[in-house]
């Protein structure tokens, strides 16, 4: 038997978190000692769950508390519900989570602190995992809420067997909403409506150059499109094995995505009924097959003393990340127009001065490649669907130039807005607009929460777009406390004088 690493935990922070945790490693050695240590690990999860939802209601209670009226003469932003939308931005910062976890854990802890006490109760004596509250909380959420504690009760009284087996998170999920199906007070029609306007479509980044393409819809529609997807495939499978001479190779699984991508990407040139019914062998079209459909904008960064050449280093699809040298080419050879970067003085003027308020479409291209999201730490929001702000503010001053715009969104721009939260630059002996007057790029921006914290708001890693150039700023100080120098030894700094022009298609 392997010897145990005696391991112990005590808070980097004591004044708030008093006491420590050992692990006794002699108990180890007595039969049972190692399960009885997992449970008491699980128990302990557990108490930090319940813990930690108690100190995420008082932040937000905290917060609330304040006075949030922010900068006067701004109009109504984020719905009215400034104190929220502080308490997740706040939130997402110190647990350095997305803003969308953040609310998550925001919403589940008031509604289990203060809706909730009996499942809250249960889940800080063990009794329950943080996954069944969930469970429970989720649920109970799509209530009324004159029925949602009574919901709660009775299915606390379901997370256990006949038997006294507490059920896994997963068969609890199934029994918690089974019970909220049969107790919800409204119909199944009323409800069904209202669900309906939920129904969208999103995309979720995967590693290697894949994509998830999700969608939710009502069922009835669902089901029927996957099994026209899934007789695509089907009948695919059967005439390869028809025609010997065909190899395809392809699961049913890689077919059904390849019918998908066919039937979208074809515009409905052709319905898979009379696909079905066509005589021919006819097949679901490669993934490679399909390219020409896709109309991606190129984008390639051109030093000025570099002519336009190929490349075999990986290209970077908009939004999504890197993608193999073979897919970019098929794609260059299909797009309408390229999108050059020139490192010169060409080009739309990046710099207006007071001239203008709002960024032209060339400044305003830049901006994405250059910040490639929202430049709030830990925000993805893509570029693309941001905001752009000026760093000081146009009534302060500000100008509308490349080094004192950042795209923001919508959220966080509202919250800079409102001067709940501030982007500021390091402090220099250089000009209002954050650069020293010789054109040197502009000192890092540092994001400053409602409640003091600085982080730095860095852009995404551009490297692929903009030339990276080395910069001899000192190292900065510890994660959120930044130190009086500038960006680490390395970090791009990338020139404002880079600009934007549309040019022709590829030469090939």
């Amino acid at each position: 038997m392997g010897a145990v690493v005696e391991l112990g935990f005590a808070s980097r922070f004591p004044d708030v978190l008093a006491g420590g945790l050992e692990l006794a490693a002699k108990a180890l050695d007595q039969p049972g000692g190692t399960a009885r240590a997992l449970q008491a690990l699980a128990d302990f999860d557990a108490y930090s769950a319940a813990l930690r939802a108690v100190l995420v209601d008082r932040l937000a209670a905290e917060i609330a508390e304040e006075p949030l009226e922010g900068r006067h003469g701004q109009p109504t932003r984020l719905g009215g519900n400034i104190a929220h939308a502080v308490a997740v931005s706040e939130l997402a910062a110190l647990q350095g989570t997305s803003e969308h976890t953040a609310a998550r854990a925001l919403n589940f802890s008031t509604a289990l602190v203060n809706t909730h006490p009996a499942v809250h109760e249960a889940l800080a004596s063990g009794d329950i995992t943080e996954a069944h509250a969930r469970a429970v909380i989720d649920q109970a959420a799509t209530l009324p809420q004159h029925a949602a504690e009574p919901y709660a009760l009775e299915a606390l009284a379901r997370v256990r067997t006949r038997k006294g087996r507490l059920r896994t998170p997963g068969e609890f999920r199934a029994v918690a909403r089974d019970l909220r199906e049969r107790l919800h007070p409204d119909s199944m029609t009323h409800r069904r409506a209202a669900a309906r306007e939920d129904r969208r479509v999103w995309l979720q980044t995967e590693d290697d150059g894949l994509c998830t393409l999700s969608a939710l819809l009502p069922a009835e529609t669902a089901a029927e499109m996957y099994g026209r997807l899934d007789a695509l495939a089907r009948t695919t499978r059967a005439r390869a094995g028809d025609h010997r001479d065909r190899q395809d190779g392809r699961t049913l699984a890689q077919l059904r995505a390849d019918a998908l991508a066919h039937l979208v990407l074809t515009d409905g040139v052709r319905t898979d009924r009379q696909w079905l019914a066509a005589k021919s062998p006819a097949t679901v079209p490669f993934p490679e097959e399909l390219l020409a459909g896709v109309k991606a904008e190129i984008v390639v960064h051109i030093p000025a003393a570099v002519a336009l050449g190929a490349s075999d280093a990986p290209a970077f699809l908009d939004g999504q990340g890197p993608i193999d040298p073979a897919t970019a080419r098929a794609l260059a050879a299909a797009a309408p127009t390229w999108q050059r970067l020139f490192t010169d003085a060409e080009g739309t003027p990046l710099a207006l001065g007071r001239t203008a308020y709002r960024p032209p479409a060339g400044l305003r291209r830049f901006l994405e490649y250059r910040d490639g999201a929202c430049r709030v730490p830990g925000c993805t929001r893509p570029a693309r669907t941001a905001e752009a702000d000026h760093t000081t503010e146009w009534q302060d001053g500000g100008a509308t130039d490349a080094a004192n715009l950042a795209l923001l969104c919508s959220r966080h721009h509202a919250l800079k807005s409102l001067a709940l939260h501030r982007l500021t630059r390091e402090r220099t002996t250089g000009d209002a607009d954050g650069t020293d007057g010789t054109g040197t790029p502009a000192p890092p921006l540092i994001w400053t929460t409602f409640l003091g914290r600085a982080l730095p708001a860095e852009p995404l890693d551009g490297d692929h777009v903009l030339a990276p150039r080395a910069t001899d700023h000192p190292p900065r100080g510890s994660w959120g406390e930044p130190a009086t120098g500038g960006e680490p030894p390395g970090t791009p700094v990338y020139s404002a004088d880079v600009a934007v022009r549309e040019e022709s298609p590829p030469p090939f």
